[in-house]
């Protein structure tokens, strides 16, 4: 007999609140957390992408991050994006134990900042922020990328924030994500690939460079602004350093390379989503789930700026992408539980057409052609991004605005989507951002 999952044992034993808000959200958030810690957190404290529903994962070998395989990127790995989904998850389990105070929630949330660390400090290149661990829990892939940099530093930020860390452990914390911008500014703020010569993946400085039906690694303006403005202003934030400040403050007035805009007037007009499904039309229509972790720079510069004009500057883009994200939520209505679609997690199926990468554009190109085999090879995986991970990250973009007229509308919208999926059936992880969603919804 299949034993009750902690939804259910939570109903029957609350049956009087399960029918009210915010019960029964809390507790389908409680039991994604479960799930989450079940399956989806390494041994060396960063999240897999995907795993079979028993927790089956397959780890790439040393000698395959050694030979970029499946792409130099890591992407479609199980190991692909765990700095990226680690920094976002870490504000969560910050706000959980801030609310619970219990031993546990401390130690979940330093198991993911631990991971982080290491991320940080797996590379030979100043800068470089590793994605995840091969099966030795030391070799990863040369690329890192904005997506895994940015969320990085957020969430150390956010830890270092806390109240959690001890003093010793705050100055270490602090003393990593100095090291590491030092290393991304003397490298004119790209991000650097951990091979000589291999290039770089991600540029916060040098402006929008792609060209339709590619991917060049930089970043729309909205993006690369708001998280280049975050950086600078948390460093100033945790190490008390002036110069941090000024370098902020002259980002901030600046134009990016090929913007008629200052960085300040590109984070008030915030950005226009696409929907989910459809590809990205950059500079300023990002995909929903790539993009979201700006919006959490622009909340954390609200909440570090002191000028009041600039604040409500950020303020202005922080509703801007709530409005455009709000009509997202209700995709999780096209989620259907009981689906019968296949997801394969052996991702070495996509080595048919493996080839070596000498630099960072043969690994996109060898990664763009692997994505289209990894969608026929495992469409759950397709429907699981489109109808359960867009409308939560969406969501997380409405409630990270603060702003109370913008979440009210969303507000049953958004309860409605935390206590849809089972997640015990879902392949990807991209469900801990139910846990953020509630947990900053908590916070206001």
């Amino acid at each position: 007999m299949k034993s009750p999952g902690i939804l259910t044992l939570f109903l029957l034993a609350h049956p009087l609140q399960a029918a009210a808000e915010p019960t029964q959200p809390a507790a389908a958030v409680e039991a994604a957390h479960a799930e989450i810690w079940k399956r989806f957190v390494s041994p060396h404290g960063t999240l897999y992408d995907y795993t079979a529903l028993d927790g089956t994962v397959h780890l790439p070998t040393a000698a395959e991050c050694a030979e970029s395989k499946p792409n130099a990127l890591g992407w479609w790995s199980p190991i692909e994006n765990g700095a990226f989904f680690g920094g976002l998850y870490l504000d969560a389990l910050c706000q959980r134990w801030q609310h619970a105070k219990t031993e546990a929630a401390a130690r979940e949330a330093r198991t993911i900042a631990k991971g982080l660390l290491r991320l940080g400090e797996a590379g030979a290149t100043p800068g470089f922020v590793a994605r995840g661990f091969a099966d030795d829990g030391r070799s990863h892939w040369l690329a890192s990328s904005s997506d895994q940099t940015y969320p990085w530093f957020y969430g150390l930020w956010r830890y270092a924030k806390s109240g959690l860390p001890d003093e010793t452990e705050r100055r270490q914390v602090t003393a990593t994500l100095l090291r590491v911008a030092e290393g991304l500014e003397a490298n004119e703020w790209k991000m650097p690939c951990d091979r000589e010569g291999f290039g770089h993946f991600g540029h916060w400085t040098g402006g929008f460079a792609g060209t339709k039906g590619t991917l060049s690694g930089a970043e729309p303006q909205f993006d690369a602004a708001a998280r280049l403005l975050f950086v600078l202003r948390a460093l100033h934030d945790l190490s008390g350093d002036a110069a941090w400040l000024a370098k902020y403050q002259a980002h901030l007035a600046a134009k990016p390379k090929g913007s008629e805009k200052s960085r300040r007037e590109i984070c008030a007009g915030g950005v226009s989503y696409v929907a989910p499904g459809e590809p990205p039309r950059y500079p300023e229509s990002p995909p929903i789930w790539t993009s979201a972790s700006s919006q959490a720079a622009l909340r954390a510069l609200v909440e570090m700026e002191t000028d009041s004009a600039t604040r409500a500057d950020f303020q202005r883009g922080l509703d801007a992408n709530a409005a455009s994200a709000a009509r997202f939520i209700a995709r999780y209505r096209d989620y259907d539980n009981d689906n019968t679609l296949g997801f394969d997690i052996e991702w070495r199926k996509l080595l048919t057409n493996w080839r070596p990468q000498a630099e960072i554009g043969e690994a996109v190109t060898l990664a763009t052609g692997q994505y289209r085999i990894w969608n026929r090879q495992s469409p759950r995986r397709v429907a699981e991004a489109d109808a359960m991970r867009d409308p939560l990250f969406a969501a997380w973009i409405v409630v990270l605005s603060g702003n109370q007229s913008l979440l009210e509308p969303s507000r049953a919208e958004i309860s409605a989507a935390l206590t849809h999926y089972e997640w015990g059936k879902l392949h990807t992880c991209l469900f801990f951002m139910a846990e953020c969603v509630h947990w900053r919804m908590r916070e206001g």
